[in-house]
């Protein structure tokens, strides 16, 4: 087996494993559930805000991190954090411990990007990034359509206790935990473990050592060179300066920033009234804070559906979430696996993307059927995702060098900040209060804005042709 393929099923093993957490379906539930006893106002404005927060703040952390420590102790962070995150579940459960546990779960949000920037970085052949991206991200959605199928199953047909789901999800994170150890190591990194020749005591240019078309250089002829505080400060300028004076990766981080911010508050909009998916951002999520402000908020929009008509609006949050992750991986494989020049295709794909997205999103804001709500989610993440595999591939394609986890770091702390300061802002009302069905508006206004920035970016690229 070729080395990026195992590489890669090792990636996607851990991944599977690590979104396998079917009580994220039924969380909100758990905790306002008789055996725990918070209210949905202690939830909803005492405990869930803090993953939002913890997650923005510490993002910065990691992404810095990922690098000096070599990718694979980050990825076994994000995998322990979880475990961590579900024993403060076990009974008995206080508000602090509720608290507590939106912390780690913040932890491992901020942690997801090193396994994916692992991957990349093991991964020396550019050209396999887009199929890599691909089977990763479709592992990482599978993992979570086998959650909520289970979870739906688990409760709906067999009656099993909220609280049982907990150690379901506690195995899911160990095995996740148990995979970690079999990664191969990361030898070198850009900034702080850059590889030089040894036969050459010249100094390292930034500019050209690490350009990525270059094959590498075999481990006996290389050693690592750590580098002073100052010399990598001065790298991170120049190689965030790089990547954003570049027009085609400038365009992937605007989407990137404000389409991924969407994506994690929008999901929650759906399920935290749904009262079955609040955890639901991302990464996703336990998702709540990954998923999309859609992600994260789509639970509520559920239930005030539900709540105007029980009879026609019954709720299937977990089957309806299965249904979403498994469109959603379906798209992930299939567009890793196309061959496309996306150079020249990626504008006109993206804009008719963002409109698709922003259609699904109005729609959530107009319609009072509950069913035509789940069939625009199922949609969204459909779309949303096969796009995120695009920008992810093609951005890590084309950096000049390899920091994977600065870039994609920066992009998602952007993505957080702009989901906060709508949780901020517009959930919880601190400029002005807006209902959940106005608030999916202002999501598909966010992408009808990056429609036209695409629209743009096509007109102007038949411009520069002609």
């Amino acid at each position: 087996m070729e080395e990026w393929l195992k590489i890669t099923l090792c990636v996607s093993l851990f991944a599977t494993f690590r979104d396998f957490r079917p009580v994220d379906s039924f969380y909100t539930s758990f905790l306002t559930s008789p055996a725990v006893n918070f209210t949905a106002e202690q939830v909803t404005k005492d405990i869930y805000p803090i993953n939002s927060y913890a997650t923005t703040s510490l993002v910065i952390v990691m992404f810095l991190v990922t690098d000096y420590v070599l990718y694979k102790p980050i990825v076994m962070l994000d995998a322990f954090s979880s475990i961590v995150m579900f024993l403060l579940v076990l009974e008995p459960i206080t508000l602090f411990k509720a608290k507590l546990n939106m912390l780690f779960l913040g932890l491992t949000s901020a942690c997801e990007l090193a396994y994916m920037s692992y991957a990349y970085a093991k991964i020396r052949d550019r050209r396999l990034y887009q199929k890599m991206t691909g089977i990763v991200r479709g592992s990482n959605l599978l993992g979570k359509c086998l959650s909520a199928t289970f979870a739906q199953i688990a409760v709906s047909f067999i009656h099993i206790e909220y609280g049982l789901l907990v150690y379901i999800s506690l195995a899911g994170s160990c095995v996740a935990f148990f995979v970690t150890f079999f990664f191969p190591p990361v030898n070198s990194s850009i900034y702080f473990h850059p590889e030089s020749p040894k036969t050459t005591k010249s100094k390292v240019n930034y500019n050209t050592f690490h350009n990525k078309n270059h094959k590498g250089i075999e481990p006996c002829f290389v050693e690592k060179s750590p580098k002073p505080v100052r010399v990598v400060l001065d790298q991170l300028y120049l190689e965030l300066r790089d990547a954003y004076t570049n027009p085609y990766l400038l365009k992937f981080g605007v989407w990137f920033a404000f389409a991924t911010g969407v994506y994690f508050q929008g999901s929650s909009e759906f399920r935290l009234e749904g009262r079955i998916h609040p955890v639901m951002v991302v990464h996703d999520y336990i998702v709540v804070s990954k998923k999309l402000q859609v992600l994260t908020y789509n639970d509520v929009l559920y239930l005030d559906l539900n709540e105007r008509n029980p009879v026609d609006n019954k709720l299937y949050n977990g089957g309806v979430d299965a249904l979403a992750f498994i469109s959603g991986a379906l798209s992930s494989y299939c567009i890793g696996f196309l061959k496309v020049d996306w150079k020249s295709a990626s504008n006109f794909y993206f804009f008719i993307g963002s409109l698709l997205s922003c259609i699904t999103l109005c729609i959530c804001y107009v319609t009072t059927s509950l069913n035509l709500v789940y069939i625009m989610y199922i949609i969204f993440c459909f779309v949303f995702q096969s796009m995120n595999v695009v920008a992810r591939s093609e951005t890590a394609k084309h950096l000049k060098h390899d920091s994977f986890a600065f870039i994609f770091g920066v992009v998602f702390f952007i993505s957080l900040v702009v989901s906060s300061a709508i949780t901020y802002l517009f959930v919880q009302g601190t400029f002005i209060q807006i209902p959940v069905n106005v608030q999916f508006l202002l999501y598909g206004l966010i992408n009808l804005g990056l429609a036209f920035w695409f629209f743009f970016q096509m007109c102007l690229e038949k411009c520069i042709v002609k």
